[in-house]
């Protein structure tokens, strides 16, 4: 009996260290996805808040462009600004 009892014993103690060294990993596991769904949250929001300064920025310099009292030389850098605002948009430079 005890042959057999050693045997069975420390697969018991080899499953429950198992078992616990699996459980500890997921948990490790989840809070590190936690952690970057947060992150990832925080940087749509950052995102979110550029694409609305690109906008406002887009506008303002539109405006300018248009305005009869701007010389001709800073409404053409004006709209020069804007094709490469859009074009770091449309093609998503930002990435870089």
């Amino acid at each position: 009996m005890i042959r057999l009892g050693l045997p069975v014993l420390l697969l018991l103690i080899g499953t429950a260290w198992f078992a616990w060294s699996s459980y500890r990993r997921a948990v490790d596991a989840e809070r590190a996805v936690s952690e970057l769904t947060s992150e990832s949250k925080q940087l749509v929001q950052e995102v979110r808040a550029l694409e609305k300064a690109v906008a406002a920025a887009e506008q303002g310099l539109r405006t300018l462009s248009s305005h009869p009292s701007v010389p001709r030389d800073v409404a053409l850098t004006a709209d020069l600004t804007l094709a490469d605002i859009r074009r770091l948009t449309e093609r998503k430079e930002l990435d870089t």
